[in-house]
């Protein structure tokens, strides 16, 4: 883990119950002053009532995790709640910070690429996302730089963390597994999985010295090898760590039929200075806090 100083600073945190920010809240919650948000407890569409929260609290920084991330839906049925919550809402919030003169950081997501590289993905690459959940994430982007220059955008992949409460690909492969003697994984999409401890590490680091960040994209994942591992090899190693005995059965992405068109190769690299641990300690950390 990365080890720092941290000031005491003042965050408004949205999404504060999702998978992000329920880890960074356990973790952060003594070393900052978080004043966290979700639809449970406020209503964060509502840009009159925001405004009334920030001039009443007036934060050092605000955090954004709120998002819509049903990427399946996003494509039809829930399409309006996606550009809503995925540009509109970034957008407002940008909005405000720059009003306010209050540091912005918010989340955003590989899928704003075309995956039409088979390697790695930098911050200088040109977004062109090919699904309604990137195109979303992308206007998000460009919304927030647009309303707010020196917001900092984060993107990340694969994400999953915060024991079994929330859907990731981890617990879906845990789950499966307790009910299943053999399993089809798909062997030819390629990423790198990001595990939320790390993630929110690295957003503690970027926090603690906000000023140096400032209008800057980066690329945070856990480290993986060159063009990143398959979701069948990913899969391999959590019965391994986890010592589950299945049959794991490696096979093509059409075998499991979408309205998502999804990624082949969004591996992310990083080229800021703020680093994540590499595969041999991410997956081990996470499956312990199961045990």
């Amino acid at each position: 883990m990365l080890v720092t100083h941290f000031n005491m600073k003042k965050i408004l945190l949205t999404g504060a119950r999702g998978m992000l920010g329920t880890d960074f809240i356990k973790h952060f919650g003594d070393t900052f002053e978080i004043f966290p948000l979700d639809r449970n407890n406020w209503d964060i569409t509502n840009m009159q009532l925001m405004d009334e929260c920030i001039k009443n609290n007036m934060p050092d920084i605000i955090l954004n995790f709120a998002a819509y991330t049903n990427v399946e839906d996003a494509e039809d049925v829930w399409i309006k709640n996606n550009f809503e919550a995925n540009a509109l809402w970034v957008y407002n919030l940008a909005k405000l910070s720059k009003q306010y003169n209050i540091k912005f950081i918010t989340i955003s997501t590989d899928y704003v690429f075309d995956w039409v590289k088979e390697t790695w993905y930098s911050e200088n690459d040109a977004p062109n996302p090919i699904n309604s959940y990137g195109t979303a994430k992308y206007l998000w982007e460009r919304l927030a730089r647009q309303e707010n220059p020196d917001s900092i955008i984060v993107r990340t992949s694969w994400l999953y963390g915060w024991g079994t409460t929330f859907k990731n690909f981890v617990n879906t492969m845990l789950k499966l597994s307790s009910t299943r003697k053999e399993l089809k994984v798909v062997n030819d999409q390629f990423g790198a999985p990001t595990y939320t401890i790390d993630l929110c590490e690295a957003l503690a680091q970027i926090i603690d010295h906000i000023d140096s960040y400032v209008s800057r994209i980066l690329h945070f994942s856990n480290q993986t090898p060159d063009n990143g591992i398959s979701r069948f090899e990913f899969a391999r190693e959590i019965f391994r760590v986890a010592e589950r005995k299945i049959a794991l059965i490696p096979c093509s992405s059409s075998d499991f039929p979408s309205k998502l068109v999804r990624p082949q190769y969004s591996k992310l690299i990083n080229w800021s200075n703020i680093h994540l641990r590499n595969r041999k300690e991410w997956l081990q950390a996470y499956l312990s806090t199961l045990s």
